[in-house]
């Protein structure tokens, strides 16, 4: 089919150069060779024509459309030129010269016409060939049976180009930087593997990615989660508003863009960082409340069965649910389910009655000198107060922003943000982090 397509141009210019004749042909060619020198220095001029008279926010669009309006202006502007030599030559030829002279200028004319046609033809097939390649390149990788007839057709014709060899000649002449390679690879595996949704999550560049209000929407949206994890084509994929609101987030592209790329490849593939493997901190972690005993137990000389007790209501009631998220920058939150409240005053039973007297009993209601003068004890029968006992308060609040600081391979210092907790955590192999601080040793297991 690619070859089909690439015969039809060559004819199509050809038969344009004929009836165009030389000079126009010439000239557009010079124009073509202009427009793609412009094309990527004036691709920014040409973005406020679309962002400001269409309202248009999508960056992928603004990145094609800027170089592409910027060729097709250079090219009609060599055009219009085109055609003011033609009607000077021409009018040279027909006023000025004689019969024979200009009987052979236009035969000459013509046939060498055709033949810069097939030439610009060709040049034009090339250049399709590029952008169809361009294109192809990253949808041919999210390709599904549900595409529709315009991807379906770019998916065609892009495997046409790497069958019949013309990709490599495509792509070296592509515009497009290596970065759009890198990524469409990567979203190619991540749409053909849905599962890696977890390694993105805990890549340790993307650990606070949560934060951003782009990323928070859309993990919040339900409709584009079920797209990416049922394999949607690409068309639904994009006509969803969540694609058209990631798309047009500059600053969040831009995050995304300064990104390790190869890194981040390697990492899907294998669960490993090149980069960030001798920090073994980084990532998210969750207390393990039975190791914190073991641990206990197994380390605390002569223990005894109080100590046992009191650990296990840290452990099961103070710091239950407690996670923590270690960030490339040297900080990190931990989070606790557990939310310490002061106690708060017995509230009074509805209807209950209170006596002016203090109470029933002899000597009520009376003051001291009375109560001597009768012989009762000071303040009998006054009824005491009831006074239900306060809520605990935590011996431990482990919870809050934090400070880290590598000492060795495995070995860390830390210091919590605002509170007079510090100590040290040590790495293991058996994905542990052993926090030791205020005289306790918490355990933490890494969440994947």
């Amino acid at each position: 089919m690619i070859w089909l397509v690439a015969i039809l141009l060559l004819l199509v210019f050809a038969g344009i150069g004929y009836l165009k004749g030389a000079i126009r042909m010439a000239v557009s060619l010079v124009g073509l060779f202009a427009g793609l020198l412009a094309a990527q220095p004036l691709a920014p001029f040409m973005q406020p024509i679309y962002t400001s008279l269409f309202g248009m926010t999508n960056l992928l669009w603004l990145a094609i459309l800027g170089p592409v309006t910027a060729f097709f202006l250079v090219g009609l502007i060599f055009l219009g030129i085109s055609f003011f030599v033609h009607y000077k030559v021409g009018q040279y030829y027909k006023f000025s010269a004689d019969e024979v002279t200009r009987l052979t200028w236009e035969r000459m004319n013509k046939r060498t016409g055709a033949a810069l046609g097939l030439m610009v033809g060709g040049i034009y097939t090339i250049l399709l060939g590029m952008l169809v390649y361009t294109g192809g390149y990253f949808s041919t990788q999210v390709a599904t049976d549900n595409d529709g007839p315009y991807i379906g057709s770019l998916n065609t014709l892009a495997s046409g180009l790497d069958s019949s060899g013309m990709g490599r000649i495509a792509r070296s002449i592509s515009p497009a930087p290596a970065i759009y390679y890198r990524v469409s690879d990567i979203l190619g595996m991540s749409h053909k593997t849905p599962l890696l949704e977890v390694r993105y999550r805990n890549y340790p560049s993307f650990l606070n990615m949560a934060e951003d209000a782009t990323i928070s929407a859309m993990a919040d949206d339900e409709t584009y989660h079920g797209l990416l994890v049922q394999q949607a084509s690409l068309e639904e994929i994009l006509k969803n508003p969540m694609s058209t609101r990631i798309m047009s987030d500059q600053a969040l592209t831009s995050r995304l863009l300064e990104t390790d790329l190869d890194d981040l490849r390697t990492y899907l593939e294998t669960g490993e960082s090149p980069r960030f493997a001798d920090e073994l901190l980084l990532g998210r972690w969750e207390l393990d409340g039975n190791a914190t005993i073991n641990y206990f137990k197994k380390n605390t000389i002569n223990v005894k069965a109080r100590d046992i007790k009191n650990i296990k209501t840290v452990v099961g009631t103070w710091l239950v649910g407690t996670s923590m998220i270690v960030y490339p920058d040297s900080t990190f939150m931990v989070s606790s389910p557990v939310q310490v409240e002061e106690p708060e005053p017995e509230a009074e039973e509805p209807g209950h009655y209170n006596d002016p007297y203090g109470g029933a009993g002899p000597g009520a209601g009376m003051d001291a000198d009375m109560q001597a003068r009768y012989g009762l004890a000071p303040a009998q029968g006054a009824r005491r107060a009831q006074a239900k006992p306060a809520k605990p308060k935590s011996p431990i609040q482990f919870d809050g922003p934090g400070t880290w600081d590598r000492k060795a391979r495995g070995r860390y210092d830390f210091q919590m943000s605002g509170k007079r907790i510090s100590g040290t955590i040590v790495v293991r192999k058996n994905h542990r982090a052993y926090f030791d601080a205020m005289g306790l040793t918490l355990v933490f297991k890494r969440v994947w």
